[in-house]
């Protein structure tokens, strides 16, 4: 995909609203031009995610930024537009100047070791650039310890209404009851913002939101069945692509983009493709621990050199919670508990190590993995802790060696494209034994 144009100078003051919807519409508009309808859907939902937030006071929407696992429904039940602040990050991660920057300007207060995710965004709030205006600011205090860091120092400047979901590190019962009672006391907080009251018409609108949501989720269960075929039909950027559910979950444009994936997924598969730009899928590839958001095209090289597609990552394994009984308000609390704790990474990497090893056996098995990737990102302490623990368990129960790629998935200045490519490529050539398809051109 066409990487933002960089029509600014990034040394001076921007609108981060603004200048990504105007990047998005100008690959929409390029895309146009050009008679690209087959991919045109990558962008639509991209489009429609910025816009949606640019405009939500305009539309007479409350905007609520978040971070972390929350329940969006609610807040799109009370007729709020959530604001997923990972989404700037992840937007820039590939624009050095502009992203090095905020990254710089929160080292000025903040430690160095806190990760680049939280680094960009508190960077963004604290020149005045991020071009809008919160009306509240809802997180928990899961994944890490650099986002517990994090989001107070956001809730200082942000200067709005805050709610913070305590997410407990025990998956369990227990757990789920504990996350489902602060779902009931987010309800009056909503009414307070929101001047709405949870009634007849509000739980109304909820359950048909959900019913969406539901259907979201679902076809994302299909799309990660569908990846489990031989060959694989879906590139790997479709995995990075597809955590935009995490702020869109209930509307109809993100069941509709799914949908399409979907559909030119199982079309592929009838046609006997694969998602790989060289004659043949030789390598199945789990990206273990975050997306190289910096570098999304590294995943695009791999297909393309050796035939290695990646079928899943940390991020696009979905446990598949489904909201069974949506006018049971006990019960759809409690699923939706469940939910929030079982975010991908956020149940496989925060908390006791077992949690994780269970993420692998069910992705290396189910996706018939024979090539492990551990996209070590330098901000999450908290994995690289578990890292050895969970490379020595591949090793010992599927007889794959890990590469540990020691990465910054946010900062690109910290290793280049042509470094990781090397080290990359050493290990597929030196240690899998595969074979360099370009060098045959």
């Amino acid at each position: 995909m066409s990487k933002p144009r960089q029509n600014f100078d990034p040394t001076k003051p921007v609108n981060m609203i603004d200048l990504t919807c105007e990047q998005v519409d100008s690959i929409y508009q390029h895309m146009l031009t050009k008679g690209m309808p087959e991919i045109m859907w990558t962008v639509e939902i991209q489009k429609f995610t910025w816009e949606e937030i640019r405009d939500a006071h305009k539309n007479g929407k409350k905007l609520i930024a978040f971070g972390g696992p929350v329940p969006v429904t609610i807040m799109r039940a009370f007729d709020c537009v959530p604001f997923f602040l990972d989404t700037i990050p992840t937007r820039i991660a590939s624009m050095e100047d502009l992203c090095g920057r905020f990254i710089d300007e929160t080292e000025k207060y903040a430690p160095q070791s806190m990760c680049a995710i939280d680094k960009a965004q508190l960077g963004v709030m604290l020149k005045g650039e991020l071009g809008v205006q919160v009306d509240a600011f809802v997180h928990a205090t899961v994944p890490c310890d650099s986002a517990r860091i994090a989001y107070p120092m956001m809730e200082r400047l942000m200067d709005c209404p805050c709610f913070t979901f305590d997410c407990p590190f025990r998956h369990d019962d227990k757990g789920f009851k504990y996350v489902a009672e602060q779902i009931e006391s987010f309800i009056p907080f909503m009414e307070e913002l929101t001047g709405l009251k949870w009634d007849d018409e509000r739980k109304a609108k909820f359950k048909e939101i959900n019913e969406e949501s539901n259907r979201a989720y679902e076809l994302l269960i299909q799309l990660g069945d569908l990846r489990k075929k031989t060959p694989c039909v879906l590139p790997g950027r479709m995995l990075v692509l597809n955590a935009i559910i995490a702020p869109l979950a209930g509307t109809p444009e993100v069941t509709e983009m799914l949908q399409t994936q979907l559909d030119m997924g199982n079309m592929l598969a009838d046609m006997g493709m694969t998602a790989t730009r060289c004659p043949e899928e030789r390598y199945r590839v789990c990206l273990m621990q975050n997306m190289l958001w910096s570098n999304t095209g590294i995943m695009d090289w791999m297909e393309k050199t050796y035939g290695a597609i990646t079928v899943m990552d940390g991020f696009g394994y979905q446990d598949g919670v489904i909201l069974s009984d949506l006018d049971n308000w006990e019960t759809v609390k409690y699923e939706m508990a469940k939910m929030m704790l079982l975010v991908p990474m956020i149940h496989g990497a925060t908390g006791p190590t077992e949690y994780w090893l269970k993420s692998i056996d069910k992705m290396y098995e189910e996706y018939s993995v024979n090539v492990s990737i551990f996209m070590g990102h330098v901000g999450c302490k908290h994995t690289w802790a578990s890292g050895k623990i969970v490379t020595d368990y591949i090793q010992e129960k599927y007889g794959l060696p890990t590469l540990y790629v020691d990465v910054d998935a946010i900062d690109p200045r910290y290793k280049s494209n042509d470094e990781l490519r090397a080290q990359i490529g050493e290990y597929m050539e030196s240690v899998v034994g595969a074979h360099n398809f370009t060098k045959d051109a």
